[in-house]
């Protein structure tokens, strides 16, 4: 299952992760965690363990599908029966995941090539088994047997929530077909999977190196640093940067020259061509495999299981939400314009041009974001995290020292290493294992993400025994020790929230824990999180100065609420090109290529664009969110009527319990719409919620 997080600008990524694991379904040898292997996981001490891991898994589960199958014609009688079924089929999707999740994290952030590449392999051997469980007709069968008994109505809503959604998956990964056409989409679907993953590959690899001019670059960054931190062509009026998003983005945002900021802007928007070739075969694959279902397309099978549940549902939330932002958005275009035709003499903006104007218009209200930095560090944000959870939960996050063997990031300086909390509730009961790895690095993921390593879910049928989960929040914060851009705050929040998601769920099913939950409704909790970033008596209580020690002046938090409203029509412009531009990718017609439609789409929403340009390449949604990107605009609007309902910028314990038990608790095992009736009264999205929270916030 996925769940990335990030996208709001280059956010990827709150996460679930990469790959949709599918209807695989059990009671294996699990995975145990100690402090003897990689992430904590037993057994894993060195690169050719996760074959090993990967293979005993597959066997494991074989020997459950024997079982299973020799069982297929048994009538079922009992409810204990019937719950005994379904556990079977979790715990063989729980056996398997418990291995490739712990893959997809290791093979994007581990230091050592041998442990991508081992990781990488085990992802692969895994995947293809997944293709294979979800053409297991026994299996299907099975579970069939148990929605179709008597027995099925007095089961609990999670029982027969897993079942009906694992009966659905695997019949859209086609258990109905022909043995011939199924074994022609099982090869399809280990096609997507190769795809996907390169997709991801070369996002993570990409780099381009390029020389500027050397006065100009010095404007911006201090020479030592770039010759620290990036080689060097030794050409003396001369200096290089990278495609790295941390220099592209403070080029745009700060370089008063158009022409270095140009420069900069279209050697980052083409430094992934690979891309577009692997785009377009994704595209096709998952349209024949989608038809090959009995969908239209992509997007149709995409948001079946869906809160929209269509394309035509999500175009007209667009449309509602587009319309209700044009005129705002037409405004701030045009002070824009005023911006520049003064500074520059030329009215014309260019893309490069908006971070630039937008941050000098926004800074002359007073407020210096370097300033406010030094009041924003990572020791603050960690005990931000911890006097939040203490007070809404009455939960501790204790912070644990890694061993060598338990860690991914060898040869990082001490004071970048990844750090490692155990959630302790207030009766000493552990929840869960959150890793945090936030600084930047060589070949490591390039975006801010929340990886599942391990779901929360019972250990079998009616034991008190439960997997603890262990999530990971992938960051790549600035390079500047520990001072934090609000940006980056708000960021590092956002993913906390996907962790808060997987940590307090409660789920007797792996395949409906933490963040397993519908995609248009999973980034409520993150965006939800990300208010206490702006909240006044939050950034009072964590914002103090780096060297000082002393509180964040009023004034400074004022003038940055004002920033919060200020040229939200842009952004929330970008959100609906972006929403779009993954629809029509994954929607009809197909005939046009990705930059056609990339850039009819910009020309339509009168956003500025550069010819040749292709950001999408760097788009991981794309794969992970696939025809499913609206969802973080679908979010947004419950995260809005949430944050005022719950009032939890009083940090009350009766508002956090109520976020834990309503919503948080369920993970993916109830129906989002019921819970946010349950919350708000309603089970759609308020437009008019969303477009005052993110255009015309008062505070």
């Amino acid at each position: 299952m996925r769940m990335m997080q990030c996208a709001r600008k280059n956010r990827l990524f709150s996460y679930r992760n990469f790959v949709k694991h599918g209807p695989i379904i059990v009671k294996a040898r699990s995975l145990g965690t100690s402090a003897n292997g990689l992430f904590s996981i037993k057994n894993l001490e060195q690169p050719s363990d996760f074959l090993k891991l990967g293979s005993e898994a597959m066997d494991t589960c074989d020997s459950l599908r024997k079982i299973t199958s020799n069982q297929v014609d048994t009538p079922i009688v009992t409810k204990g029966q019937a719950s005994e079924i379904l556990f079977v089929l979790d715990s063989i999707s729980k056996h398997v995941c418990n291995v490739i999740d712990a893959a997809e994290l290791c093979r994007c952030v581990h230091t050592d090539s041998q442990w991508r590449e081992s990781a990488t392999n085990t992802f692969s051997m895994l995947s293809d088994y997944i293709a294979q469980l979800n053409a297991d007709k026994n299996l299907y069968r099975r579970l069939t047997n148990v929605i179709e008994s008597n027995i099925f109505a007095s089961l609990s809503e999670e029982q027969q929530r897993f079942a009906t959604l694992l009966k659905a998956e695997f019949e859209r990964d086609g258990i109905h077909l022909a043995d011939e056409e199924r074994e022609t989409l099982r090869q399809l679907q280990n096609h997507l999977v190769e795809l996907e993953s390169l997709f991801q590959e070369n996002i993570t690899s990409s780099k381009k190196f390029f020389d500027v001019d050397a006065h100009l670059a010095e404007q911006i960054f201090p020479r030592d640093f770039l010759e620290a931190n990036l080689p060097q062509s030794g050409k003396s009026d001369k200096l290089t940067l990278s495609t790295d998003a941390y220099i592209s983005n403070t080029v745009g945002r700060y370089s008063a020259n158009p022409l270095l900021r140009k420069q900069v802007y279209m050697e980052s928007m083409t430094s992934c061509p690979e891309n577009l070739e692997v785009l377009e075969s994704l595209r096709r694959v998952r349209h024949e495999s989608a038809t090959m279902q009995g969908f239209r397309s992509y997007a149709e099978r995409c948001l079946s299981d869906k809160m929209a549940r269509t394309p035509e549902s999500v175009n007209k939330f667009l449309s509602m939400l587009q319309n209700r932002i044009r005129e705002p958005y037409l405004r701030d275009m045009a002070i824009i314009q005023q911006a520049k035709q003064k500074v520059e003499g030329n009215s014309m903006v260019e893309p490069w041009d908006i971070p630039f104007y937008t941050g000098i218009l926004r800074s002359s209200n007073g407020l210096d974001p370097a300033e406010l930095s030094t009041y924003l560090t990572i020791p603050n944000c960690v005990e931000g995290m911890k006097i939040l959870v203490q007070e809404l939960f009455g939960i501790i996050l204790k912070e644990e020292k890694l061993n060598e063997v338990e860690r991914w990031d060898h040869g990082v300086p001490v004071e970048e290493r990844a750090r490692k909390f155990v959630v302790i509730s207030e009766n000493g009961q552990q929840l869960g294992t959150m890793y945090l790895d936030l600084h930047p690095r060589e070949g490591k993921y390039v975006h801010a993400a929340h990886f599942t390593v391990k779901c929360g879910c019972a250990e079998s049928v009616g034991a008190k025994g439960f997997q603890l989960p262990v999530v990971a929040l992938i960051c790549n914060l600035s390079t500047d020790g520990k001072i934090l851009s609000h940006s980056e705050f708000e960021t590092l929040f956002h993913e906390f929230g996907h962790a808060l998601h997987s940590l307090l769920s409660r789920t007797t099913f792996q395949h409906m824990s933490g963040t397993r939950a519908a995609m248009d409704f999973v980034e409520t909790p993150s965006h939800l999180l990300e208010n206490f970033s702006w909240d006044p008596d939050f950034l009072r209580l964590v914002g103090k100065h780096h060297l000082t020690g002393n509180v964040i002046p009023e004034k400074m938090i004022q003038l940055l609420l004002q920033t919060r409203q200020e040229f939200k029509s842009i952004e929330l412009q970008n959100q609906i090109l972006y929403s779009r531009f993954d629809q029509a990718l994954f929607g009809l017609p197909i005939d046009s290529t990705s930059i056609e439609i990339f850039a009819s789409l910009y020309r339509q929403h009168n956003i500025p664009y550069a010819n040749g340009t292709h950001w999408h390449t760097r788009f991981g949604h794309l794969v992970t969110y696939g025809a499913g990107y609206y969802g973080y605009l679908y979010a947004q609007a419950f995260a809005s009527d949430l944050w005022k309902e719950l009032k939890l910028e009083k940090l009350n314990r009766s508002s956090g319990e109520r976020l834990w038990k309503d919503l948080l608790g369920h993970g993916g095992a109830r129906d989002p719409q019921k819970i946010i009736q349950d919350l708000l009264g309603r089970k759609h999205p308020s437009v008019d919620a969303l477009v005052v929270d993110l255009t015309n916030n008062k505070h």
